[in-house]
């Protein structure tokens, strides 16, 4: 009783601590719902409001997901106490009244839980409210209309307004400084301001210039490898960290001097961050072209239009920030008429318009080298430009084009808006571009190689590419409107996820999972590469052997990688078992031989009856055994022709392999003398022949045998072993010759089969031919003129056409000739 008492008195302390928190919700809730009915709430105050209620929802959603304690432990005394009797049954009074004193004591714990979803559920109806309200203002600030450009009298207004902040500038920059300091200290300060700007242009137009080239060189003067790229990062960190300090540098200029205008203290709080959009332009351009490096290069370009693209990108960021400065003016400069700011953004966008079109242009002609040099066929290749380069020169082409038009037509929010969306989205898939080639090099340096056909990485761009995605998805939405509010409510519902029966769908859960799978496929190939290189090299394995556990750890790393993702990713396998078992029949049925090949292949690698390397003969086909994967085996065979035999056949089918075990093989090779040769002679010269080659092995001796006497030669034939059976046929070609020489120079004809003809009857054969020949003679000479003349007529040749008929005469047809 005590105990309960106590407990008790707990949850009345925090049955009115969570009262007084309701409180201040409900406050929160109607003073949320009084702004919203408000129309002319302003963005500010919405936006304000909708921050206290994602505050507030956070702490309810906090509430919920981690439970009552207290719950729990009267949950506990509860399932204590044993299942719940059926429906009809009955159980012990005490039992009975113990369960329904506890129900209470739940119920009262969870009290605060469900005030807290309630309040959660509030709280996301009303965020939703706010986030619907703010973004019709935000759309009725981009609609806002403007006089356009093409009225006279807003070029007027504009010159107008132009002439006089001009004059305000002018006249606040020639008044003097306000405190008057002595002249030794004015001479001080331009010193001063004299030594930082000398030293920020020297930074930013010759050391930077002169580093970042030297690195260029030495880059292009070196071999490929991993050492070659330190050069690289260490000179675009140059072309970054160089001006940034120089552009530093000039800006102190200003407050050294004590140089106090309207203009000044205007740009002085965001002059670091227009100073930052150049460099980044610039840094940029020259990631992506690399006029100076033709091998680190991005695109396929020549270099004048490397050099080019430079330029434009430059541009891009000299438009970026004088959009930012026209917009911080229209912000703050309330003195200047609204039909002026549409005529000074005018040749901005100009200008970014004609950057954009010739960058388009130039994408364009990238994506046609880069097809011609795949395809080999020039016409077939400017016809065809891939999907995305297409889609890349579109895009670049109409965000060239429409912030003109609909500053033309006074929108100038909206076209402020779609060409700074266009520039931040360069900037951004630049950037991208950049990290993406920088984590491939770091992979290919801690790995071995990504390239390589053994050692490569088929499915790590696919990975790096995934993140990076990830990664600037939240980046391009911020840069075409979305507000930081609407990315953190993306991420909530991505981060909670989608509940699927027993599973949760969430993009922590994706992203886990292939984090930890892409780190462990790294770790597996950092262990193969230190297997092959440190620790292999020093065993009497030989490169078969190790080239089975290498493949061997692969496949474990592998599956090892995929369990602890699934794992880390907390996705429940057991929810799975029906796609197990479909499988299962399926591969009984459809997968058969994938699984046969499969299982061969493992077969192969740990029994090892043929490795890498091997000289063997399978399926009618000879060759090297160059690659054991997991299906089929690459065999090259001496033609350098690769044939793919799948592992099942090296399993099931014999297979001949010539260097299993050694390199020793035996060669034979027969030879034939005429008969009365010298045979001591013939066998001396056999062996001296195999005796004197240094590719014969001594033990086992060469071995001279009499095979046979043949029809016309008689048979030895010349049995040695190799020391390298994949020399046989030289070896042989060099025994044959040498055989052949010593033999003739001994006398000892090599004999070759003769053979007369004989034809019988042959006089009865020329009678009858004869014979033949005559009766033909007199059946000519029987017929008839009329039919002799038609056979003259018809051997003549025909007249030429509209002359006269020649008159040639036909000689006659000679018996002999018949």
């Amino acid at each position: 009783a005590a105990v309960i008492g106590t407990g008790g008195g707990a949850l009345a302390q925090s049955s009115a601590k969570d009262g007084y928190e309701q409180t201040r919700t409900e406050a929160l809730v109607g003073r949320a719902q009084r702004v919203l009915d408000n129309q002319s709430a302003s963005l500010k105050a919405l936006e304000e409001v909708r921050a206290e209620l994602a505050r507030a929802r956070d702490t309810a959603q906090g509430i919920v997901s981690a439970g009552s304690v207290e719950a729990r432990a009267v949950q506990a005394k509860i399932d204590s106490l044993g299942p719940k009797p059926a429906e009809g049954a009955t159980e012990a009074e005490d039992i009975a009244a113990r369960r329904e004193q506890l129900n209470n004591e739940l119920a009262l714990a969870n009290r605060p839980i469900r005030e807290a979803n309630e309040a959660l559920k509030q709280a996301n109806f009303l965020i939703g409210e706010f986030d619907r309200r703010i973004r019709e203002k935000g759309a009725e600030q981009l609609l806002t209309r403007l006089p356009s450009p093409l009225l006279p009298s807003s070029w007027a207004t504009a010159i107008r307004d132009t002439d006089r902040l001009v004059t305000r500038v002018s006249s606040d920059l020639s008044q003097p400084p306000a405190p008057e300091s002595a002249d030794q200290d004015r001479t001080s300060l331009r010193i001063a301001a004299l030594f930082s700007a000398s030293l920020g242009l020297l930074l930013v137009f010759v050391v930077m210039p002169f580093v970042a080239g030297r690195l260029d060189r030495t880059f292009e003067s070196r071999p490929p490898g991993y050492r070659r790229w330190h050069l690289a990062v260490l000179a675009s960190l140059a072309r970054f960290a160089l001006p940034y300090v120089g552009a530093l540098l000039l800006l102190l200029i200003v407050p050294v001097l004590g140089i106090s205008a309207q203009l000044t203290d205007l740009l002085a709080p965001h002059a670091q961050r227009i100073a930052l959009m150049m460099l980044i332009a610039y840094w940029l351009g020259h990631v992506v072209f690399a006029p100076t490096a033709p091998s680190r290069r991005m695109l396929p370009l020549s270099d004048g239009e490397a050099a080019q693209g430079v330029w434009l990108f430059l541009a891009l960021g000299v438009v970026a920030a004088a959009e930012d400065i026209l917009e911080l003016f229209q912000a703050e400069l309330r003195s200047l008429s609204g039909a002026t700011f549409p005529v000074l953004a005018l040749p901005v966008f100009v200008v970014a318009g004609i950057a954009l079109w010739r960058l388009a242009t130039i994408v364009r002609h990238s994506a046609q080298n880069a097809a011609e040099r795949d395809k080999g066929d020039e016409t077939e290749a400017l016809q065809r430009i891939p999907g995305f380069a297409s889609f890349l020169i579109l895009l670049l082409r109409i965000s060239a084009v429409l912030p003109v038009l609909v500053t033309l037509a006074g929108y100038l929010q909206l076209a402020q808006h779609l060409a700074d969306a266009m520039v931040m989205t360069l900037l951004i898939l630049g950037v991208a571009l950049f990290l993406y080639n920088v984590i491939l090099l770091a992979i290919e340096g801690l790995t071995g190689g990504v390239g390589e056909e053994d050692e490569k990485l088929p499915l790590m761009p696919i990975v790096v590419i995934f993140m990076l995605g990830l990664a600037i998805l939240p980046l391009l939405a911020l840069a075409w409107g979305a507000r930081t509010t609407d990315i953190a409510e993306t991420w909530r519902f991505l981060s909670n996820g989608i509940r699927i029966g027993d599973a949760t769908l969430s993009l922590n859960g994706l992203v886990t999972l292939v984090l930890v799978f892409a780190i462990g496929l790294l770790a597996t190939r950092w262990i193969q590469r230190l297997l092959r290189e440190t620790v292999l090299p020093r065993t009497r394995l030989d490169i078969g052997a190790r080239s089975a556990l290498i493949t061997g750890v692969g496949y474990a790393g592998f599956t090892l990688a995929g369990l602890i993702a699934v794992s880390a990713a907390g996705l429940n396998l057991s929810n799975l078992a029906w796609i197990v078992g479909a499988l299962s029949l399926g591969i009984g049925f459809g997968l058969q031989t994938i699984v046969s090949n499969f299982v061969s292949g493992i077969i192969l690698l740990v029994e090892r009856p043929i490795k890498e390397g091997d000289w063997i003969e399978v399926s009618g086909y000879s060759g090297t055994v160059r690659k054991i994967a997991v299906r089929s085996t690459r065999i090259e065979t001496f033609d350098r022709h690769d044939v793919i035999v799948p592992n099942q056949d090296l399993i099931a089918n014999p297979v001949k392999n010539m260097t299993l075990t050694s390199q020793v093989g035996r060669l034979i090779i027969p030879v034939g003398v005429a008969y009365g040769s010298d045979l001591e002679k013939t066998r001396e010269i056999l062996s001296d022949a195999a005796a004197n080659n240094p590719s014969v092995l001594s033990f086992p001796a060469p071995l001279i045998l009499f095979t046979g006497l043949g029809e016309s030669a008689l048979m030895f034939e010349l049995r040695c072993h190799l020391r390298d059976i994949n020399t046989i046929v030289v070896t042989q070609s060099e025994l044959l010759f040498e055989i052949y020489n010593e033999l003739g120079k001994a006398g000892i004809e090599i004999p070759f089969p003769q053979r007369d003809l004989h034809l019988r009857d042959i006089d009865r054969l020329v009678e009858a031919i004869a014979g033949r020949r005559e009766a033909r003679r007199r059946d000519h000479a029987s017929a008839e003129p009329e039919d002799a003349e038609r056979g003259d007529r018809a051997r003549r040749p025909a007249p030429p056409p509209g002359g006269p008929e020649p008159d040639v005469d036909m000689p006659e047809p000679d018996g002999d000739q018949d």
